[in-house]
């Protein structure tokens, strides 16, 4: 006979009303709580795609930002309003490269060759301006010396944007700011590029068009140590190998091109001037403020300490010796010019300051017209000029500056050279 579990009959049965009440809140709560959940989740796509974006358009800056600081001219550019905009530019290689935005992604390339960089991005919009006015957008090519990019997420949405202004320097003829006959062996600092009719050089927009040379084909003729940092390019002489001719050593780079020369920079001997007065003995200035207008001749020059020497005119100096000045100033106003002729060796020292107040090069031209002399600068001083010492050598040491052009027999140093590419020989 079966027994019945006793503990089992007194369960209460669910009844239909019950699980129908249960099932009721269950649907209520779920209800309620999935439109949270779906919000969470899409609240968190939309950051995530934001962060995405953002970091998308990091990456995109810093490609721009590596590759057009190279450039060494514009060659075209959309209208500054155009959102789905371009730029094309030549490269320090040679080559035309090109940015533009072409179905929802940035392209870049060699023109002809475009390839997606990054995206999505619904807006490209690029802006050039002539320096100083940073106000008024052009599209001369031929006067672009800024370069203003804007990107941006569809502006139909809720957008961001970022911008980023580079220097550019408009192409020129082949010139070298620093040319020897012989060796160039630089320790230490860079060699760069600027335009004084630009404005002051700045080094946070340093230029990338200096070229270094020699007319020698010879082996390491020239050599780079210490850090160096070409800002451009260097050629060896006719019919030399640049990769015996051109040595870097440790971290030294050149940036640009290493090439050879079609035909030697031309460095021509110097003679000493004519139709000049007769020499009036030495220049002696230790103190005070002293003022030439007219043309002049000494036997030899020493300028120091806490005084000034101002150019008045267009002039020429002849100093048959040497020349010393030690932490003087030399003022060439705008508007005047110092052509000075020095037979025997140029020191400058202890923070002086040639041509610094105005910071033109080319009004300041140095002629060193003797045999084996030296032209060197040292300790903090700053030489805006345009040198030229065929049979001799020019030193620039840390912490010195100079800023302007150079041709020499050879040159050598661990200092900052400037090439300013408006200054002429």
């Amino acid at each position: 006979m079966a027994r019945c579990d006793s503990r089992s009959a007194l369960l209460p049965a669910t009844t239909l009303v019950e699980l129908t009440i249960a099932i009721a809140i269950m649907v209520v709560i779920f209800a309620a709580v999935v439109p949270i959940v779906r919000a969470v989740r899409t609240n968190w796509d939309a950051r995530q795609a934001s962060a995405d974006q953002v970091q998308n358009a990091r990456i995109l800056f810093d490609h721009i930002h590596r590759n057009l600081i190279t450039a060494t001219a514009i060659t075209a550019v959309s209208q500054p309003n155009q959102t789905d905009g371009f730029i094309e530019y030549d490269g320090s290689d040679g080559k035309t490269y090109r940015y533009q935005l072409a179905g929802g992604n940035i392209q870049y390339g060699q023109v002809g060759d475009l390839r997606d960089l990054a995206g999505p991005f619904g807006r490209l919009r690029i802006q050039c301006f002539c320096p100083p006015d940073l106000q008024t957008p052009i599209t001369d090519v031929d006067q672009i010396g800024l370069v203003r990019i804007e990107v941006g997420t569809d502006s139909s949405r809720p957008s961001w944007s970022m911008a980023v202004s580079l220097r550019v320097e408009p192409q020129t003829e082949f010139s070298p700011g620093v040319a020897v006959k012989q060796d160039i062996d630089w320790m230490g600092g860079c060699i760069d590029s600027y335009r004084s009719s630009q404005g002051p050089y700045n080094p946070d927009a340093r230029g990338t068009s200096a070229v270094i040379s020699t007319n020698s084909n010879g082996a390491k003729k020239i050599e780079l140590s210490g850090g160096t940092i070409v800002w451009g390019d260097a050629y060896v002489g006719p019919n030399g190998d640049p990769d015996e001719g051109i040595k870097t050593y440790d971290t030294a780079c050149i940036t640009g091109t290493q090439g050879v020369l079609e035909q030697d920079v031309e460095i021509p001997d110097i003679s000493a001037p004519g139709g000049m007065p007769s020499s009036e003995g030495p220049l002696i200035l230790l103190g005070g403020t002293m003022t030439i207008s007219t043309n002049r001749h000494f036997s030899w020059a020493m300028v120091w300490g806490d005084c000034r020497l101002v150019i008045d005119g267009d002039l020429t100096i002849q100093i048959d010796q040497w020349c010393w000045i030690s932490g003087a100033e030399i003022e060439i106003p705008q508007g005047s010019r110092l052509r000075m002729y020095v037979g025997d060796w140029v020191l400058i020292t202890s923070g002086a300051m040639l041509n610094a107040s105005y910071g033109t090069p080319s009004n300041l031209m140095f002629y060193m017209y003797g045999h084996n002399e030296t032209f060197s600068t040292w300790g903090s001083s700053q030489v805006y000029a345009v040198l030229q010492n065929p049979r001799g050598s020019v030193q620039v040491w840390t912490p010195s500056q100079f800023f302007g052009k150079i041709k020499a027999d050879n040159i050598w140093g661990n200092g900052q050279i400037h090439v300013d590419l408006d200054a002429g020989f």
